[in-house]
């Protein structure tokens, strides 16, 4: 292993969208340079063990503007700091104020509204129908569920689906001048308005945020905002990928999907290993605070820092020689998976995408047995840098 970071020849470059798949370009990174330099100043961090070790670091590599790549720049200026944007107290703060929506006992009690939501699209659609899976599927299933989660009103839901689809698109350079930008958090700055003059309801984590427990600090109506415009982005592209990874891995394969049809408790093995194999966000950013160290290479205070959750969950030292094989047969537990982050900033909603995606293949697998690839589907690469995905997925039901 080189004790240096490479520079100038670097096997893998978070900013080049010309390879068709990086996957490739990932697995030399592991095996030639597992610390690399593509950029001035931009660090890839590519083993399984130095990404999960670099997770647990907040105190030399923080989370403070990580959806801005180039060294030496800063996030737009915003209202108020996203919880992925923190660091320790403040985020220790705010994650535990979050993290009662997402206690187990909250979702089991949110799974029947959950397979409606799931029952409502499934019913739209009959076998034998050409259907383009993101757009129809990965897309409006979780948008619609985190708007039940956050108590939006379901007659507003079309109406900030489009502003948030749009928004979503431009992730993460998002501008807060973008009219849709600019029309969600007016949206919700008027019902944090309503909620805040009203009795609290107990329901939706908007209500919960606009009226704390006894024993929180109040949250100025900016923060609420910049909050639920976080659950809203950062929940619906990353499970809609999920979504439509998970489906193309069982259909290109069709044995995959009829084993799924015969034995439903597969389900969720197949969800952890479309995790596995296809991380929806590729991923994270940090900025070192302090000179630091991985798999022998320095990397210099103020440097960013790409943690690569897709490569930590292909490395055949971690998964086996088998890593880059999808298996729905896997063990589980081989090692620890990446793609929801680890440590501090573990994915708060990891359980309700993992739910939402149980309950609408469940409902697939039911309704539409016979489901498979449309004829001549070619798998092209959504173009978006930090995002796994294909940018469509035609099926026939």
């Amino acid at each position: 292993m080189p004790t240096t970071p490479a520079t100038g020849n670097s096997p893998y470059d978070p900013l080049d969208l010309t390879a068709a798949d990086p996957i490739a370009q990932l697995a030399e990174a592991r095996r030639r340079c597992p610390v690399s330099q593509p950029r001035p100043g931009v660090f890839v961090v590519a083993r399984h063990t130095d990404v999960t070790e670099a997770l647990q670091r907040p105190d030399t590599l923080s989370s403070e503007d990580n959806f801005v790549l180039e060294a030496g720049t800063r996030t737009a200026a915003l209202p108020a700091t996203p919880i992925t944007m923190l660091d320790p107290p403040d985020h220790t703060a705010l994650r535990a104020r979050l993290r009662r929506w997402f206690a187990p006992a909250k979702l089991r009690r949110e799974e029947p509204r959950i397979r409606g939501i799931v029952s409502d699209a499934l019913d739209q659609l009959r076998p034998g129908q050409p259907v383009e899976v993101w757009s129809t599927l990965g897309r409006a299933i979780p948008a619609r569920t985190v708007y039940a989660f956050l108590g939006l009103p379901q007659q507003d839901w079309d109406r900030v689906q489009e502003w948030a689809d749009v928004v979503n698109d431009h992730f993460p350079q998002v501008s807060l001048e973008m009219p849709e930008m600019a029309a969600l958090a007016g949206y919700l700055g008027e019902l944090v308005a309503t909620r805040a003059a009203a009795a609290p309801t107990g329901t939706g984590v908007l209500d919960g945020l606009v009226h704390p427990q006894p024993d929180e600090t109040p949250l100025e109506p900016v923060e609420i905002i910049m909050h639920c415009i976080q659950l809203i982005l950062a929940s619906t592209d990353t499970t809609g990928s999920l979504i439509t990874n998970l489906l193309y891995q069982l259909l290109v394969d069709r044995d995959r999907w009829q084993g799924i049809v015969d034995d439903r408790t597969l389900i969720p093995r197949a969800i952890e290993e479309s995790l596995r194999h296809d991380a929806p966000l590729q991923y994270v950013l940090r900025t070192a605070t302090a000179e630091s160290e991985f798999a022998g290479c320095p990397v210099p205070a103020g440097s960013r820092v790409v943690l690569s959750l897709q490569s930590a969950n292909l490395d055949e030292d971690a998964w086996g020689a088998d890593a880059a094989t999808f298996s729905v047969d896997r063990e589980p537990g081989q090692a620890t998976l990446a793609t929801f982050g680890y440590g501090i900033h573990t994915c708060l909603g990891a359980p309700l995408a993992r739910l939402e995606t149980r309950l609408l293949v469940e409902g697939l697998a039911e309704r539409f047995p016979g489901m498979r690839l449309a004829p001549d589907y070619s798998w092209q690469p959504a173009p978006r840098a930090m995002v796994r995905r294909p940018a469509r997925l035609d099926v026939v039901l």
